[in-house]
């Protein structure tokens, strides 16, 4: 039986929580009874926060998906809008996160307990001694274009040889469908983001958060009256994977450099036309007070990959 709730359910236990900087709340969508063992147990929250609200670099021991509910603002160099999903590999540092003008919302998602926030400031020598670390992060916008009466579209980019996967899923009312099986992942989180899903003759409005357990299987999904809009999130299997093979540059006098936090790469070939910085611009020539693009970084912290 999958964990549902929906913002209706949750909203009373929304909370206001004390900032260094801007204002910010938290909703705890997925909870449990007191004298439970949460472990292994899934973790759904809504973070929220005005347009001063600032986030720092960090990184969390488990694998990790937001999701924007609403506003934007900006992760690392990314800027972030409504439905985008951002996935982070465990030990991945990201951010900051900016709020937006209009304030930001995000789901942060997770398949068992986490400990909370590492951050780099405070933790960065605790990270280096992670053995047979892989950072790796993506973010991705789901596709809700419907053909038919119901769309399982699958992201392009979010996905792994572990499982990890995500899923935009557009349905007319009524309609059913069944879901990718979790089986061979560590869990699956649904989030309704429009319309509603029917469950137990309720019908579940967005925002809603639902988690399925591998073994519980693959969930057949029905519509509501409103029709229905969710991301499907499939979470990587949790053994151990090797480092990632080096990255190497291809264009013959071109170097490739990657931060040694996050694992982003700067090749010299390509260079950041979107950061100002031209195509074939040498490591030396880039400012030095660039900061990486995902974990903000400092040029000190990149290292020159060999070419094989």
């Amino acid at each position: 039986m999958p964990h549902i709730a929906a913002y209706d359910d949750v909203k009373a236990t929304r909370i206001k929580r004390e900032l260094p900087r801007g204002e910010g709340w938290r909703t705890n969508f997925l909870t449990y009874p007191a004298g439970t063992d949460v472990t292994e147990e899934p973790m759904g929250f809504l973070v929220e926060g005005n347009h001063e609200r600032v986030i720092r670099p960090h990184y969390h021991e488990n694998d990790q998906f937001q999701v924007v509910v609403s506003g934007g603002g900006v992760l690392g160099k990314h800027k972030l809008a409504v439905h985008a999903v951002h996935f982070s590999r465990a030990y991945t540092p990201y951010g900051p996160i900016n709020f937006g003008a209009d304030g930001l919302a995000f789901l942060t998602l997770r398949a068992r307990k986490d400990p909370g926030a590492q951050y780099i400031s405070d933790s960065r020598e605790k990270l280096a001694a992670v053995p047979s670390r892989a950072p790796w992060q993506v973010t991705e916008a789901p596709d809700f274009t419907r053909t038919g009466d119901a769309t399982l579209r699958p992201f392009t980019q979010m996905k792994d040889e572990r499982g990890l996967a995500g899923f935009s899923l557009s349905m007319a009312a009524g309609a059913t469908v069944t879901l990718p099986d979790p089986s061979q992942t560590s869990g699956q989180h649904i989030i309704v983001t429009r319309g509603g899903l029917s469950y137990q003759g309720r019908d579940y409005n967005a925002v809603t958060v639902a988690f399925i357990k591998p073994h519980e299987g693959a969930w057949q999904v029905t519509a509501g009256a409103e029709g229905l809009e969710a991301i499907v999130l499939n979470y990587p299997r949790r053994e151990v994977v090797a480092a990632n093979d080096a990255v190497v540059a291809k264009a013959p006098g071109h170097r490739v450099w990657q931060c040694a936090l996050c694992a982003f790469v700067y090749d010299e070939a390509r260079g950041m036309p979107e950061e100002g910085v031209a195509a074939g611009t040498r490591w030396e020539e880039v400012p030095e007070t660039w900061t990486c693009s995902d974990c903000s970084a400092s040029k000190s912290d990149f290292q020159m990959r060999v070419v094989g």
